[in-house]
């Protein structure tokens, strides 16, 4: 039995990672060797890069580019001197700092998808001022051979032959549906989907989020992508560029698992997030006066740079309301909320002030 299977049309094709300093008017751009733009691998001052473009393009692209400023997006189709259209994704993270990828309009296309098991199920978070839902994450689980509804790790070894590679969109998709349909209700909600290094580096996916954003015609940044330190520490730049990428396209971003590695606050410095997650282990130690110290002075951190601060994996109601006293804004765990089914979801407003 074939659970999830995708069109592969395109899938070949790899993005270029580019990023651009005003300060010195050069334009890096990192492409695979043999891919459809290796032609621009290198560092490009600004106006040689212009000239590997058609004229419009040429206006579309120097323009943001020299007059961007910090969380402007970028979203420009081009076309090459060669023929080959393609795809600027990105956005400015600072002042004259901006990155993201370049795609390849053959990878531009819809993946087509055959039956799916896969089926979102939705934990709350909620507002620890007031406790009312503000948004959910989305958690993929699968309908198994015998009918029952599993997690991944479930899945491996029940036979069948599930194409993980197309479990990211579809996840997109159904979130951005259930979202709309939320926000159609009156519900001022946020949709959270995990999303791992391997997934945010494909392409397609990026046009993939653009277009669920665009069909179910939902606000900039309620859909939002999450990622974890794990995951990025796998490839930072790429990371970087992949995420900037997602918020030209209208995802929000959010930073999962704050603090459980090394290089938290190069993320702080680098990604223009909406959010950060503590990590659930940061959050079980705030009864100790040190750690108390370093998760206040964290959360005051985040805050200042305009983000917000959710505490994760929450067990205990006494530590959560020790974490808003402290700053944390949103608060998400099986104290309040265990994951729901689509047809349950209205039961996390009914329960709004548990």
């Amino acid at each position: 039995m074939g659970y999830l299977a995708a069109d592969k049309t395109g899938t070949s094709a790899r993005a270029a990672l580019w990023s651009w300093s005003a300060a010195e008017g050069v334009l890096t751009i990192r492409a695979d060797p043999g891919g459809p733009l290796a032609k621009l691998d290198g560092k490009w001052a600004l106006q040689a890069l212009l000239e590997q473009m058609d004229g419009l393009a040429r206006v579309r692209i120097a323009t943001p580019l020299r007059q961007g400023r910090a969380g402007d997006p970028i979203d420009i189709r081009v076309t090459l001197l060669n023929g080959q259209p393609a795809h600027f994704f990105g956005a400015f993270h600072d002042v004259g700092v901006a990155r993201g990828l370049i795609v390849p309009a053959e990878t531009g296309e819809r993946m087509v998808h055959g039956e799916s098991n896969v089926e979102p199920v939705f934990q709350p978070i909620r507002r620890l001022s007031t406790l009312e839902v503000a948004g959910f994450e989305a958690l993929a689980r699968f309908r198994a051979p015998d009918g029952q509804l599993v997690g991944p790790d479930s899945l491996v070894g029940m036979g069948g032959d599930t194409d993980w590679t197309a479990i990211a969109p579809v996840m997109l998709a159904k979130s951005a549906e259930t979202l709309a349909r939320l926000r159609a209700e009156g519900r001022d909600v946020f949709m959270q989907v995990n999303l791992s290094a391997a997934e945010i580096a494909r392409p397609m996916l990026v046009e993939e989020a653009a277009a669920v954003i665009r069909d179910a015609r939902l606000p900039h940044g309620v859909l939002r992508v999450e990622l974890t330190e794990q995951a990025a520490l796998r490839d930072f730049e790429g990371a970087l560029g992949a995420l900037a990428a997602f918020r030209a396209a209208g995802a929000g971003i959010v930073l999962d698992d704050f603090g459980a590695g090394h290089s938290s606050f190069a993320w702080l410095a680098e990604i223009p997030a909406d959010g950060v997650k503590l990590d659930p282990r940061l959050c079980r130690m705030i009864r100790q006066p040190r750690a108390c110290r370093i998760v206040t002075a964290l959360t005051g951190l985040i805050r200042s740079l305009g983000m917000t601060v959710t505490a994760e994996g929450i067990e205990d109601r006494v530590i959560a309301e020790e974490l808003h006293a402290i700053g944390c804004d949103f608060v998400q765990g099986y104290a309040y909320d265990m994951p729901l089914r689509l047809p349950d979801i209205g039961v996390a407003f009914e329960a709004s002030a548990p």
